[in-house]
């Protein structure tokens, strides 16, 4: 991968932390998500993919993912614990870089 693509992976992460904390304590559609990176012009549907697989990880569990068998989009996901500590800066993760 190159190192623009990481750094662009961290990002996006911590851009979807953001959102969600700014959202806590509801679950919000996936599709949303998609909504809130809309101005991201750079991130696609695979990105976002990508980085909900990585926030939701095991060992990681930034967020908890209720998911739609028939239709991924349609998923619901929410910041958990960890996530808000993370958001807040108590935790730290070398994979999520929070852009100013």
């Amino acid at each position: 991968m190159k190192r623009f693509d990481i750094s662009k992976a961290k990002t996006l992460r911590g851009e979807i932390i953001k959102n969600l904390y700014d959202l806590y304590d509801e679950p919000i559609p996936l599709n949303r998500i998609m909504d809130l990176m809309r101005y991201k012009t750079f991130y696609d549907k695979r990105d976002i993919k990508r980085a909900i697989g990585y926030l939701s990880g095991i060992k990681k569990e930034f967020v908890q993912v209720e998911a739609d068998d028939k239709e991924y989009w349609a998923s619901f996901v929410q910041l958990t614990p960890k996530g808000v500590n993370l958001a807040e800066g108590d935790i730290s993760d070398m994979g999520v870089v929070f852009s100013e």
